[in-house]
């Protein structure tokens, strides 16, 4: 069902709800107002007829005659009265009416008044003293003009209530249009956004309710989807690049070394070099493959506490070994007994890579060799500076400083495959932390790492 049926329906239901409780309400106040008016009107008939029936002013009969007669012109319709004493005997009765049961009497005594219908008649009993004396009387007759009343206002109710409930579904139909109007127009704009038009954008005349939020949403999406699919094509296109150079090399020497037969000397160059080739596919392919791993969240389904500190002395020991020429000094801002400041939770090995990485660039990119560490502890943050004194990079490398394999024009002549970077930033990531980078050109890079630590 769409949601413009849906919306209909449901406001038709309410509105009809509300709108039949209302009618009801009307028609059972009416109801009951005209039932208390008539069982008035009956009781006022009934005392009135007792009364005249006992009156006793020692007028002529003629004269009584003429009063019977002009109290039957204030008669009700099919009226019906018998009257009885105080000792159930009966004092008058209507020559139409037999007289009532004996147990509706006695139960009429005990209480005000007894009231019942039948057959469109309506009844009551009631007890009434008069000039000293108890009676007990009983009348019945039918309310015309107000059993005619309400006959009208039910089959009035009834056929505005349908009139109106037309109404408030056509009207509901068009407002359910109108509101969902921006959401059509929404649904037809992404029908045309393919992967050939990611650039394309949403657009909306509400900005600030909902519809606009929405819009805005979508449009966010497509940029990440859009830089996502830039990424992607740029990756495997220098992917492919990078794969394929040395393995031409590695044909190219094998299929010249074969063409003739050559000297042991000969053989042995081109196998070292074959060689060569071979170690940095593999250091490449093992890159690539710390990269894709870096994205898959299950690592850390078991998270361990870590020190940061014993993380970056390790660190350097280790590229001490493989770098004597490089100079690491790590500095901390405070030194405190609590080790859930410098503690934070994740991958030891992971985070060693990241690392390895920052300082592996520092030292290739400066003259000195030398890369400064600096451990600043806060409240809830751990923070590790590296800075070195580099040949830096302009403001606009730094927009593309992560996406694998991107690297600068001042980078050439210098080992790399540019995708350390991308490596740490995903690590880092995963660590629930956060990277910065600011360099100027021949001046240095500092890289700033975020990390939570247990505090």
């Amino acid at each position: 069902m769409k949601i413009r049926t849906r919306f209909t329906l449901v406001f038709a239901l309410i509105v009809g709800i509300m709108l039949s409780f209302f009618s009801y309400a009307i028609f059972y106040l009416s109801e009951d107002y005209r039932q208390e008016d008539f069982h008035t009107r009956l009781k006022s008939r009934a005392i009135e007829k007792l009364e005249l029936l006992t009156k006793d002013d020692g007028k002529t009969k003629e004269i009584f005659a003429d009063r019977i007669k002009e109290n039957n012109l204030h008669a009700l319709t099919n009226e019906q009265i018998t009257i009885y004493d105080e000792n159930k005997k009966s004092v008058y009765s209507d020559n139409s009416v037999s007289a009532p049961n004996p147990d509706l009497i006695k139960s009429t005594s005990k209480q005000n008044i007894y009231s019942w219908s039948e057959k469109g008649r309506e009844g009551i009993g009631f007890t009434h003293s008069y000039k000293g004396n108890t009676y007990i009387l009983f009348i019945s007759a039918t309310d015309k003009h107000g059993t005619s009343y309400i006959n009208n206002l039910k089959k009035i109710l009834t056929v505005r209530l349908f009139i109106i409930m037309l109404i408030i579904f056509i009207s509901g139909w068009l407002f359910a249009g109108y509101f969902i109007r921006p959401i059509i127009n929404i649904v037809k704009q992404a029908d045309n956004i393919t992967s050939k038009n990611l650039s394309y954008r949403l657009k909306s005349r509400h900005v600030k309710d909902e519809i606009g939020k929405l819009t805005t949403t979508f449009n966010n999406m497509l940029d990440r989807l859009e830089t996502a699919f830039t990424i992607q094509k740029r990756f495997v296109s220098n992917a492919s690049h990078e794969l394929r150079n040395p393995l031409t090399a590695i044909s190219g020497q094998i299929d010249v070394a074969l063409m003739k037969d050559r000297k042991k000397e000969e053989y042995r160059a081109t196998l070292e070099s074959v060689s060569a080739h071979i170690r940095n596919l593999r250091m490449l392919t093992n890159s690539l493959l710390e990269l894709a791993n870096s994205d898959v969240d299950t690592l850390f389904q078991n998270f361990d506490e870590i020190r940061i500190d014993e993380i970056l002395w390790n660190m350097r020991d280790e590229i001490l070994k493989q770098r004597p020429n490089c100079n690491i000094n790590i500095n901390f801002e405070k030194i405190t007994d609590n080790e859930k400041i410098l503690t934070c939770k994740g991958k030891a090995k992971l985070l060693e890579t990241a690392f390895i990485n920052i300082i592996d660039n520092a030292c290739k990119f400066s003259e000195n060799k030398t890369v400064e560490i600096k451990v600043v502890s806060e409240k809830k943050n751990i923070i590790v500076l590296f800075t070195d004194k580099g040949i830096g990079m302009p403001e606009t490398y730094l927009n593309h400083i992560f996406e694998p394999f991107y690297r600068g024009d001042n980078t050439h002549g210098i080992p790399g495959k540019g995708i350390g970077l991308s490596l740490v930033r995903g690590i880092i990531k995963l660590h629930s932390g956060k990277i910065f980078i600011r360099s100027k050109v021949n001046e240095g890079t500092t890289v700033e790492i975020v990390l939570p630590n247990l505090s």
